[in-house]
């Protein structure tokens, strides 16, 4: 199933203006906007040298809004797409010790799925993730994508069960950890709106990543 947040992400920061950042953002971020160690395992759609280029502009301009909000920028080489997340922690340990058998499930799921096809895609609206993050919000382009896209998702369940719907999305930039007022978001808000880029999902580009921290993904062979 895909959650396509229509109505959600032209509101998605607080109507009074203030910004409480979620609780969780403090395993990933500093209270100094650092991006900490944080260990795992995730299935990714890698992109385009292109598309990458026009995600660092969109990135750039909500810095440039209200980049006291902000952590440390995200890498453009690090931009793309999340199928399905497997393991993680803060913890390197108990990571380490979950990361293989997700895999291995996770790959026999993908075997026995078989080929699915480039998914066409294109950008919905640059929105405030939960609280954590800023993302663009994207959306197959026909209802086939949605319907291979989604059964996909449904499919991994099977390896590591999230319980929720996927999202698609890019993530452009992590908030630093905190309470924010109306200056601020008011800033921030100016800067969301439409996106109107578009991108293939592709087979060949789904790849297992593990990660050591929202910055440093390295794809597994």
């Amino acid at each position: 199933m895909l959650n396509l947040l229509y109505d959600y992400i032209q509101r998605s920061l607080p109507e009074d203006g203030r910004l409480h950042t979620a609780a969780g953002l403090a395993k990933k971020v500093s209270p100094e906007g650092r991006l900490l160690p944080f260990y795992g395992n995730t299935l990714v759609f890698l992109l385009p040298e292109g598309v990458r280029s026009a995600l660092a502009r969109l990135r750039d301009g909500i810095y440039a809004a209200a980049p006291e909000l902000f952590a440390e920028r995200l890498r453009e080489e690090s931009f793309h797409v999340t199928l399905h997340d497997l393991a993680n922690s803060a913890d390197p340990a108990e990571a380490g010790a979950l990361m293989p058998g997700a895999a291995a499930r996770a790959r026999e799921i993908l075997r026995r799925f078989g080929p699915f096809g480039p998914i066409a895609m294109r950008g919905t609206w640059t929105f405030n993730m939960v609280n954590t993050s800023i993302v663009l919000g994207l959306e197959p382009c026909c209802a086939p994508g949605h319907e291979r896209l989604s059964a996909l998702y449904e499919a991994l369940e099977g390896a590591v069960r999230l319980g929720y719907a996927l999202t698609p999305h890019v993530t452009l930039a992590y908030f630093r950890p905190g309470e924010y007022g109306p200056e601020l978001t008011g800033r921030l808000r100016a800067a969301l709106g439409p996106a109107p880029i578009e991108l293939e999902l592709r087979e060949e580009n789904l790849v297992l990543q593990r990660f050591t921290d929202m910055n440093s993904y390295f794809t597994e062979t």
